[in-house]
């Protein structure tokens, strides 16, 4: 008996929304919200601009990436041309982190023997924690509602916004419990502020003060601040 062949499928129409290009899942959600908003009833309507609202989310929250991916391809394709050196490392968070070593403030004092081991790797250890604590970090498209499309039906999730807050609660506890022990041995707040700038926000010492005296004093404060970090974290 001869075997019939099959028909090769229809390749699926692209679907776009503002120039977006709409993946599988948002498509069967903008099918099934068109759908609800043709019903003469009111609860299929409200359902319906419950999934227009989730779409649109969706699609600002991608735009954003987007815009911040072209913005830091820009900006590290400048920093390859100045010769400047670029790492890229995944935290046990598995967010990844794009690092230029040569204007990473404790990757310089390490590298040129101003801070020991020790105190760099406490300042990395302040550095994951504060960096996931940071509201800046995409905090949007953690505490945005997702829409699950199952079956041609949408529930979008309540849990995680709840969660997410619960996290950066406790994570901002951490932080505070480590800089309240800070503040104890330098109460003017300058070794705080130093452990923030280079190792919370990876900036050098020069881009935070100027002057050799000044510079000076901004380190002795940063030191007193990671070895403080360090006894917090038990690190050896």
């Amino acid at each position: 008996m001869p075997k019939t062949r099959r028909r090769p499928r229809a390749l699926a129409a692209t679907v776009r929304v503002n120039d977006q290009v709409l993946t599988g899942g948002q498509v069967i959600l903008l099918r099934s919200a068109e759908q609800d908003a043709q019903s003469p009833a009111f609860a299929a309507r409200a359902r319906a601009a419950a999934k227009f609202h989730a779409l649109e989310a969706e699609l600002e929250r991608r735009r954003g990436e987007l815009e911040v991916i072209h913005g830091l391809d820009e900006s590290l394709a400048l920093a390859r041309a100045r010769g400047e050196q670029v790492e890229f490392a995944r935290a046990a968070d598995s967010i990844a982190r794009v690092r230029v070593r040569s204007r990473d403030g404790l990757e310089s004092l390490a590298s040129t023997g101003a801070i020991t081991d020790v105190q760099f790797r406490a300042g990395m250890l302040y550095r994951d924690l504060y960096e996931a604590n940071d509201p800046e970090r995409d905090l949007r498209s953690q505490m945005s509602s997702k829409a699950f499309v199952e079956g041609g039906s949408v529930s979008v999730g309540v849990g995680r916004p709840e969660a997410w807050a619960e996290r950066r609660l406790r994570l901002s506890r951490q932080v505070a419990a480590v800089e309240a022990k800070v503040r104890v041995a330098d109460r003017n707040d300058r070794a705080v502020t130093a452990l923030r700038e280079v190792a919370g926000h990876a900036r050098c010492v020069s881009h935070a003060t100027a002057g050799g005296g000044a510079q000076a004093r901004y380190r002795r404060a940063l030191v007193l601040a990671l070895d403080v970090v360090a006894e917090h974290f038990g690190v050896r």
